[in-house]
């Protein structure tokens, strides 16, 4: 399966690019987050990932195919084959 990955703000500038295209026999949210922070390290681990409660960090917004996904354990959320992926930080403005 080939998924491809948006990155933006804090995503953007700690993986340098504006999108990145992975490819994995698996298919959940968990994997590709796992294979995120494989590949990036702590830096997008302390950003995406909430250690005491094993789910993406309630700030964090995740997009697929432009749908807002709401559900925060990224092991109930299947990937399918050409899905867009995006995470998102908080809107913040005065």
């Amino acid at each position: 399966m080939i998924v491809e990955v948006l990155y933006f703000a804090e995503f953007k500038d700690i993986t340098e690019k504006e999108k990145e295209k992975f490819e994995f026999s698996k298919d959940h949210l968990k994997d590709l987050i796992d294979l995120l922070i494989e590949k990036y390290g702590k830096k997008i681990q302390n950003l995406i990932w909430d250690e005491d409660a094993q789910k993406i960090h309630s700030l964090i917004s995740t997009i697929i195919n432009n749908q807002a996904i709401h559900e925060k354990n990224p092991s109930i959320v299947k990937l399918n084959d050409g899905d867009t992926i995006a995470f998102l930080m908080p809107v913040s403005g005065g």
